[in-house]
C-alpha cells in the first residue's frame, strides 16, 4: 500500500503450507515476545493490509479471472480459456484461481491473528477497537470475494496455528453473507471516519458502510442496501469529481500520480516498490511508445458486448479504449489488430510490468449514487424521482455536463421496475470498467448466460462459479469431492 510498510507476520497460504506449520519456531517472531504494545498490534494489522499485495489475489490472477469472465473482455495467450464458456477453466488458471483462494485466506488468517491477539495488548482503548474493527472490516472484505465466485466456503474464525485447525465444513453461501454482515455491524461503530491522505488506503466507516451495502446489493435486502448508500452520499465526506474531457479521469481519479481525490471511498493502493502489473496486461509498445511498460495486452475488448455500442459522446468511451497512440504532436501510431486495447490504467514511466503506481478503486461515490438507485427502485417497485435523479448524475457526470441540470442525456421518468434495473446495470457497466464490477453484477442479476451468449459465445453453468482448489479438499478432513463445485 502508498506508504504503509509491509510487515509478515504469522501467515501462512492456506492447506499448501502443513511443513510451514511444524517449521522451527525459530523461523517466526515468537507470540511471547510479539503482541506488547500498541506498535505491535499496528504492525499486525498492517500485515492485514498487505495481503492486497501483487500475488494472485487482488490485482492480478483474481482480477484476470473475474474481468476475463465478464461479457465484455476476452482474455488472450494463457488466459484465454477465462473467456471460454462453455467448458471448465483450464489447469493454467484453475491453479491461478486456487492461488486467489490462498491468498485470500492468507489476509483472514492474518485478520484472525489481529482479532486474537491484539485484545490482550495494553494500550490505548480507542485506537485498539479502532485496529479490531480494520482487522473485520478486512476479513469481511476477502470472504466477500471468496462467496462472491466461490458460493459457500468454510469460515475460520481464528487464527491458525496448529493442523488440528484446519477441518472445517463448508459453510452455505447464506452463512457466509451472513458473518460479513455481523463482521461489518460490529466494526462500523469504531472504525476512524477518514484519514490523512498518506494513508488513504485505510478502511473507515464510510468504506464499511460501501462493502455493508454491496452485501446487501448482493443478497437481495434491498432496503438494507438504499439506507447505507443514502448515508454514504449525504453525510459522507465524498464528492463526485467532476470531467470535462476523457484524459481528466486519468489525472483525476486513475494516473499513476493520484494517491487519493474527493470521490475516493475506498482503494488498493500501489507504488513502484508495491506495483501494480495491470497496465502490462492492457497495453501494448507499438511504435516504441506504451502506456505501459512492457505490454502484454492480455486483456482485449469485446466489440460484440456493449463496448461495441458504446456511446462515443461519453467521457468514460474515450477514456476507456483506444485505437491509436499520439507520440508527439502529429504524429499518431494506430494500433495493429487486435484494436482497440482497454485504456483505464495507464502509467508511460513506470521502470517495469510490475512498477506501475495506479491504485485500484474498490468502492467511489458514484457506485453509492448507482447501490442508491437500484436499490430503491427494487425496494419500492418503480424508481422514485429521486433514484432516477441520482442515476442521471452519475450518466451527466460521464458527458461531461452540468451534475444537476436535466440534459438530453437524462434516463426519464416512468420505467417499469425491470427496464429501470437494467438500465442501472448497464450503468455500472460503462461506470465500472476494470474495476472488478461487471462479472458480479452478471451473477448476481442472473444475467450472465444472457450476456455471455449476446456476444456470440457458447455457456455452460459450469462458468458460474470457480473451482475450489484440489489441496482445500484433500487436506481438509471436513470437506470431501462433494464439495466441489459443478464441472471439477
Amino acid at each position: 500500500m502508498k506508504r504503509i510498510l509491509i510487515i509478515v507476520l504469522l501467515s501462512c497460504v492456506f492447506f499448501q503450507c502443513e511443513d510451514a506449520l511444524v517449521e522451527s519456531p525459530k523461523s517466526f517472531i515468537a507470540k511471547t515476545n510479539f503482541y506488547k504494545n500498541a506498535d505491535d498490534a499496528n504492525a499486525a494489522l498492517t500485515a492485514v493490509y498487505g495481503s492486497l499485495g501483487n500475488g494472485f489475489f487482488p490485482s492480478i490472477w483474481f482480477m484476470s479471472l473475474v474481468e476475463n469472465r465478464a461479457d465484455y473482455s476476452n482474455g488472450r495467450g494463457s488466459q484465454q480459456t477465462i473467456s471460454v464458456y462453455d467448458q471448465p477453466l483450464d489447469n493454467t488458471n484453475q491453479s491461478r484461481a486456487f492461488g486467489a483462494w490462498n491468498d485470500l485466506y492468507r489476509g483472514i488468517n492474518r485478520a484472525n491473528t489481529v482479532l486474537d491477539n491484539v485484545p490482550g495488548i495494553q494500550m490505548d482503548e480507542k485506537l485498539k477497537k479502532q485496529i479490531l474493527a480494520e482487522a473485520k472490516f478486512m476479513r469481511a472484505y476477502f470472504y466477500s470475494n471468496l462467496v462472491k465466485y466461490w458460493s459457500g466456503v468454510p469460515i475460520r474464525q481464528k487464527e491458525l496455528t496448529d493442523l488440528s485447525q484446519i477441518p472445517i465444513a463448508r459453510s452455505s453461501a447464506k452463512e457466509v453473507w451472513d458473518f460479513i454482515k455481523a463482521d461489518l455491524n460490529a466494526a462500523i461503530p469504531d472504525l476512524a471516519p477518514a484519514f490523512p491522505a498518506n494513508l488513504s488506503g485505510r478502511a473507515t466507516s464510510w468504506a464499511a458502510k460501501m462493502l455493508l451495502a454491496d452485501a446487501y446489493l448482493t443478497t437481495e435486502e434491498w432496503a438494507k442496501a438504499r439506507d447505507l448508500a443514502d448515508d454514504v452520499i449525504k453525510n459522507g465526506p465524498f464528492k463526485l469529481i467532476e470531467v470535462k474531457q476523457p484524459d481528466d479521469f486519468m489525472n483525476k481519479m486513475y494516473g499513476p500520480g493520484v494517491v487519493t481525490y474527493e470521490e475516493d471511498i475506498w482503494s488498493i493502493h500501489h507504488t513502484p516498490t508495491n506495483g501494480n502489473s495491470i497496465p502490462n496486461f492492457l497495453h501494448r509498445s507499438v511504435g516504441g511508445i506504451s502506456l505501459g511498460s512492457g505490454g502484454v495486452f492480455a486483456w482485449l475488448p469485446v466489440m460484440t458486448s456493449f463496448i461495441g455500442t458504446w456511446d462515443k459522446k461519453d467521457l468514460r468511451q474515450q477514456y476507456n479504449t483506444y485505437s491509436y497512440l499520439v507520440k508527439a504532436p502529429g504524429d499518431t501510431v494506430f494500433l495493429p489488430q487486435p484494436s482497440p486495447l482497454f485504456k483505464k490504467y495507464q502509467d508511460r514511466d513506470a521502470a517495469c510490468g510490475s512498477c506501475h503506481s495506479n491504485n485500484i478503486p474498490v468502492f467511489r461515490l458514484a457506485e453509492a449514487y448507482l447501490v442508491y438507485a437500484e436499490a430503491v427502485s427494487q425496494a419500492e417497485s418503480a424508481p422514485s424521482v429521486l433514484a432516477t435523479e441520482r442515476l442521471n448524475i452519475v450518466r451527466r457526470r460521464a458527458y461531461g455536463l452540468p451534475l444537476n441540470a436535466k440534459a438530453n442525456v437524462d434516463t426519464p421518468m416512468g420505467l417499469s421496475q425491470k427496464a429501470f434495473r437494467d438500465v442501472v446495470i448497464q450503468e455500472r457497466a460503462y461506470e465500472f470498467v476494470m474495476e472488478m464490477k461487471r462479472w458480479n453484477d452478471l451473477l448476481r442479476t442472473g444475467t450472465a448466460a444472457e450476456k455471455v451468449k449476446a456476444t456470440g459465445k457458447a455457456w455452460s453453468d459450469v462458468s458460474l462459479l470457480f473451482p475450489i482448489p484440489v489441496d482445500e479438499i484433500n487436506n481438509n478432513s471436513a470437506m470431501t469431492q462433494a464439495d466441489q463445485n459443478p464441472g471439477y
